[in-house]
């Protein structure tokens, strides 16, 4: 693997990280590389986009949407602290799916400016989405 390729491995998994880093001190969502089952999560994928196209991007950002309304459920709109509940969820995973997100663009232009592709870097091919609890 070359130290490109290494690197962009490193980022990637740093992002996904990132969008696993817990609310509080004592919840857990990513240990040893292994994700707690019982935080609710989806992978989005991103292979069968063209990143270089602002379509493929929309639509990353799009299943992005939607992967964080799946993790963070619905709510009774009558009952505020649910709804306050999912509202935040909403808010700190899309945060999360966001950051995430802008640090796949600069790693696919980063290796774009090498002539390579991020598949050919050997990357994950999929972005973690976690709920906030």
């Amino acid at each position: 693997m070359s130290r490109n390729s290494m690197i962009a491995s490193v980022v990637l998994f740093g992002a996904a990280l990132g969008l696993a880093m817990p609310a509080a001190a004592e919840d857990v969502i990513v240990k040893n590389r292994t994700i707690d089952p019982n935080v609710p999560h989806v992978f989005v994928t991103y292979n069968d986009l063209n990143l270089d196209s602002e379509a493929g991007r929309d639509r990353l950002t799009t299943r992005l949407d939607s992967a964080v309304r799946t993790v963070c459920g619905t709510a009774d709109y009558r009952n505020l602290d649910e709804l306050s509940h999912m509202m935040d969820c909403r808010g700190e995973s899309t945060v999360r799916a966001y950051a995430a997100r802008d640090e796949l663009f600069a790693q696919h232009m980063a290796a774009r400016a090498q002539g390579q592709t991020l598949a050919m870097a050997k990357t994950p091919q999929t972005l973690a989405i976690f709920a906030q609890r």
